[in-house]
């Protein structure tokens, strides 16, 4: 209308005298006429864009979404002891890789992989002739040694009586005393100086000989000794060619085949004592304080449907300080074998503290992407609320789930959400609608959790 109120008062400008002065009356009459063509299109233009906008601008009214119904419950309130769960994997109380004493070629092998053992059991054997042959020689040559002294006992060899040193010993005790004797004759005069200096070389002769009979049979002897210990120990080599178990236990791999060479430095046969179980933790500093030795601990195995009650037996002497975490170590009885080192564990401990959670049923909690969602009821409508699940499988049933987060105790909730469900949508219960039942106060959402890491501690 703006429009042709615009056109209206173009075509109206100047005083009717003015525009017959210019125009005549046969062209007056002709613009006149376009004139009211132009008014008369522009009219019936403006009333269709006005039609149009009218229709474009009513709304439909469609019919309103029905009512999902749902059974619903009531959220219950629980106090909790305050635990820790942490993570880790299940190591052998003792794992070793064990490798022959000496070098040799493998003859048998007598354990297989998952065998079990006991203490030892042998394992492995290598060829031990060699040793053997080696060990009767050198045998030989300390008895031979032992026969060119002229004794018997090694052990209770008396050096003045071998006969090389009592000859020696002999000539020595001759020779002195002719010296002796031409020592008072030579200062006399009576026996000259050349009978006096060859008394004296021969008691000097023989006093080196004597110390070299002396010597030659401490040599010999341990000549003796040195062939009785080769002899010793290559008879130990032969016994050493057994590999055998240093432990009860189960054999984990097996290394070797028949006809390989090894040696010390080669293992052959892995074997792990699996009748304890240790379980190495991280706890953050914050609950440092709250851990000691022996305090109990609940293990729960992954992939299996197994606990087992553990200990606290060992503690780090100082918290890491990048990590800011200290290592424990948790001892887990196993002897029967049920649980097989490696295992993945979950690991809680009571710190001796309460905790108030929620307890809902276990249908009533939905996962979407990793998200935990129970919906709680308020004035008819459906509302998502975030939690975190801290434990499932409660109650005497083990039919619930504890719960935390943005939901309180005594809220109503959908007992099963059906899968058309979504944050917002108009719920009845039991044929009536919600609306009519008393309408939930909402929680105010709680902090939310960090994501825990492997191995990082969580309050359970």
């Amino acid at each position: 209308m703006k429009s042709a109120a615009r056109i209206v008062s173009v075509g109206s400008a100047g005083s009717a005298a003015d525009f017959s002065k210019n125009y005549p009356s046969r062209d007056v009459r002709a613009l006149s006429a376009r004139a009211l063509g132009v008014l008369s299109i522009a009219a019936l233009g403006l009333a269709g864009t006005a039609c149009n906008g009218a229709s474009a601008r009513a709304p439909e009214t469609p019919s309103e979404a029905a009512p999902i119904a749902v059974e619903t419950q009531a959220a219950e309130g629980v106090t909790v002891p305050l635990t820790l769960e942490l993570e880790g994997t299940l190591e052998p109380n003792r794992h070793a890789r064990l490798s022959p004493l000496v070098n040799g070629h493998v003859a048998e092998v007598r354990a297989e992989l998952g065998d079990v053992v006991e203490e030892g059991a042998p394992l492995l054997v290598l060829r031990s002739v060699d040793f053997r042959l080696a060990a009767s020689a050198a045998s030989a040559r300390a008895e031979a040694q032992l026969r060119q002294l002229g004794v018997d006992d090694a052990s209770a060899v008396d050096v003045e009586a071998v006969p090389s040193v009592a000859a020696a010993r002999a000539d020595l005790v001759s020779a002195e005393d002719a010296l002796r004797r031409l020592t008072p004759l030579h200062q006399s005069g009576a026996v000259d100086e050349q009978t006096f200096e060859q008394a004296t070389q021969r008691e000097a002769a023989a006093r080196a000989r004597y110390e070299s009979a002396r010597q030659a049979v401490g040599a010999s002897l341990a000549g003796y000794a040195a062939l009785r210990s080769e002899a010793a120990l290559r008879r130990n080599d032969a016994n050493n060619t057994t590999v055998r178990a240093p432990f009860a236990g189960s054999v984990t791999a097996r290394l070797a085949e028949v006809g390989e060479f090894v040696g010390p430095q080669t293992p052959v046969i892995e074997l792990v004592d699996a009748s304890q179980l240790r379980l190495r933790l991280e706890v953050p500093e914050r609950f440092v304080t709250k851990v000691r030795v022996g305090q109990r601990v609940l293990v729960a195995i992954d992939g299996t449907e197994l606990t087992r009650e553990g200990e606290v037996r060992h503690m780090a002497a100082a918290i890491d300080a990048q990590r800011r975490t200290l290592t424990i170590e948790v001892v887990v009885p196993n002897e029967d074998g049920s649980v097989r080192a490696g295992h993945f564990a979950r690991a809680r401990i009571d710190l001796g503290e309460t905790r108030e959670l929620v307890s809902v049923p276990s249908t009533a909690v939905s996962e979407r992407a990793g998200v935990y969602r129970v919906y709680a009821i308020v004035d008819g409508t459906a509302e998502a609320r975030i939690v975190r699940v801290v434990e499932r499988g409660a109650g005497p049933e083990r039919d619930r789930t504890l719960l935390e987060g943005d939901l309180r105790a005594a809220e109503t909730i959908v007992g099963a959400p059906p899968r058309e469900l979504a944050d917002g949508a108009r719920v009845t219960s039991d044929g009536a609608s919600s609306a009519d039942a008393r309408p939930s106060t909402p929680s105010a959402p709680s902090a939310p959790s960090e994501p825990s890491a492997p191995n990082e501690a969580r309050e359970g």
